[in-house]
């Protein structure tokens, strides 16, 4: 006859019990979990999600098996996007007429965004975590240079650590385009500065940074960048230089080979100087000027613009053709 449990094993025995129980709990709640990614299957139910969900990313995929690798990822991404940002789910190999409906046919799988229940754009971004999320917290902005497939030689930095640690690293002289996304030079400029980086990487680092944003605005700060975009030239981790020519491929590997800063402007020379027959007004003159002459013209200018001096040759001329008349021409 076999000897009964003591009291020690049996004690043991129910620590095990007691520790399985909550494990296979987790393991079923998990198992069970409410997937956030709605599967659509009617028109119906599509058409009441564009009227519910203002920004709403659909997956349309030939089969189950297109997406076999990536449904953690759509997971992860409607747990993080949850409130702010729907995921959707179509499988058109099971449902052809459903996909017809809606004109859509994709050979593997295909994203499509609707924004205010109207279609926005197909997803043209990495299928990463990242890229999702920030394409859905701004689905109407342009994709982020980083992700741009012609910007692969461009070192992008996002934070100020990143940088930091890039001087210290990088043997090679940097030239870092300092831009805010938003800004009209900065897009027209990032073509050549990439082209550009591709050709010099051997012995230049061409750096972007996106400093219109918290992770980089001590940056924008420390190198007191007030306009956009600004190129810094460093050597050894310090600024040497400021780039001072055209905002193009060219001139960037005209500069490279021969680094300086730019040269101090020729000074303009001062309209009023000049004779003619055009009265100078200033704050003290301009209000008794314009009450005791009962014809003024006043041309409003900045020194610097370039259509203000295309136009002051034929400003003066006018000024002293009307002379005799006694219309006064003023600025």
């Amino acid at each position: 006859m076999a000897a009964p449990c003591s009291w020690p094993a049996l004690f043991l025995f129910s620590i095990v019990l007691i520790m399985l129980v909550p494990y296979q709990s987790l393991a079923q709640n998990k198992k069970n979990k409410k997937s956030l990614v709605i599967k659509v299957e009617d028109v119906k139910e599509f058409k009441k999600l564009l009227r519910t969900k203002t920004n709403l990313l659909v997956i349309c995929v030939q089969s189950e098996k297109s997406t076999t690798k990536l449904n953690k990822l759509f997971e992860d991404v409607a747990e993080e996007m949850k409130g702010k940002a729907t995921l959707a789910y179509i499988n058109c190999g099971a449902d052809k007429k459903f996909c017809k409906k809606l004109k859509v046919a994709p050979e593997d799988i295909e994203l499509k965004h609707y924004k205010d229940g109207e279609f926005n754009k197909n997803y043209d971004r990495k299928l990463a975590f990242k890229s999702m999320v920030n394409f859905l917290l701004d689905p109407t902005g342009d994709i982020p240079w980083e992700e741009d497939p012609t910007a692969t030689d461009v070192v992008h930095i996002n934070s100020e650590d990143a940088f930091t640690k890039l001087l210290k690293k990088d043997k090679n002289p940097l030239l870092v385009m300092f831009y805010a996304p938003w800004c009209g030079y900065c897009k027209r400029l990032k073509p050549d500065f990439a082209s550009a980086a591709s050709e010099v990487k051997s012995q230049f680092t061409l750096v972007g940074i996106d400093v219109d944003k918290a992770p980089t605005m001590a940056l924008r700060m420390q190198y007191n960048i007030t306009g956009f975009p600004t190129l810094l030239y460093f050597e050894k981790g310090k600024v040497k230089y400021k780039y001072g020519l055209d905002n193009d491929k060219k001139s960037i590997l005209a500069w490279l080979k021969n680094p300086s800063n730019p040269k101090e402007p020729e000074q303009e020379p001062v309209w009023a100087d000049e004779p003619s027959d055009v009265v100078h007004l200033t704050d003290a003159t301009f209000s008794d000027f314009v009450q005791q002459n009962p014809s003024v013209l006043v041309m409003f200018y900045a020194p610097w613009c370039g259509h203000c001096k295309k136009m002051k040759p034929d400003y003066t001329q006018a000024a002293q053709t009307l002379k005799d008349k006694q219309v006064r021409l003023s600025f």
